[in-house]
């Protein structure tokens, strides 16, 4: 699977990790709510907060504030997706470590057969030895 990589673009005065796709979108929602007296990117002041990592942890409504649900959508949306990408890397990063553990397992189990042969046909080799000293015995 490819994972699109994120950056940490400043948004509100928060570092953020996103895309650049979800960056490309942020910027376009600004500039849809621009006015000669109202920037657009005021709009998601004081609406969420972050992580040290930059990940959203907490989507609120601006206290006395005018806001758009464009930008909350867009926001749940983006925490949703942080997470859903951390899930992500977890899962990739258990899976190797599983699929590393099987393999010293299957390489463990691999040199018991070969121990366990050896053991065989000592036994055969023991039960033939045995076999003509009692048909010589006899």
């Amino acid at each position: 699977m490819v994972r699109t990589p994120t950056v940490s673009r400043i948004i509100d005065n928060k570092k953020v990790s996103m895309t650049s796709d979800e960056y490309n979108f942020y910027e376009e929602i600004c500039k849809g709510y621009d006015r000669p007296n109202f920037k657009g990117k005021d709009l998601f002041q004081d609406h969420f907060e972050v992580n040290d990592d930059g990940i959203i942890i907490f989507v609120k409504p601006p206290y006395k504030k005018y806001s758009s649900m464009e930008v909350f959508t867009f926001l749940v949306s983006l925490m949703v997706n942080q997470q859903l990408r951390a899930a992500n890397d977890q899962m990739a990063t258990l899976a190797e470590e599983a699929k590393q553990k099987f393999t010293e397992q299957f390489a463990e189990i691999d040199a018991l057969k070969k121990v366990l042969e050896s053991y065989k046909e000592e036994v055969e080799r023991m039960n033939v030895a045995l076999l003509k000293t009692d048909d010589n015995g006899t």
